[in-house]
């Protein structure tokens, strides 16, 4: 019974949850679009772990400047690699199975929708 009682805390103390990501890709619609991919690290806060960012099929290379995720909003602005400008900013509200919002780059605001890739 005493190695018992010895023996649980340490059992308890390495069973720790999995430390798990999943995706989002949100893409704009019509002509030149802009399309974000999201990883998103699922630990003791949920946030935008990177980015990537294309413009009509290129490539823009970015960085996460800052995230907020909840279960109801998406937030998310993209800097240069430098950090030195704003890339892009998605604002972006759930709706159902996707977020629905927009996205701002280049003095252009256009509608945006994100679901899990």
């Amino acid at each position: 019974m005493n190695k018992s009682l010895l023996l649980l805390p340490m059992l308890l103390a390495i069973a720790v949850p999995a430390q798990a990501t999943r995706g989002l890709t949100c893409r704009t619609a019509g002509a030149r679009p802009l399309e974000v991919s999201l990883v998103i690290g699922h630990t003791a806060i949920t946030s935008v772990v990177s980015a990537s960012l294309r413009d009509n099929g290129r490539r823009v290379p970015v960085s996460v400047a800052q995230s907020w995720l909840e279960p109801s909003e998406l937030r998310l602005d993209l800097a240069d690699p430098n950090a030195m400008r704003r890339e892009a900013r998605l604002l972006a509200k759930k709706n159902g199975r996707f977020y629905d919002g927009s996205i701002s780059r280049g003095g252009r605001t256009r509608w945006v929708r994100c679901r899990e890739a």
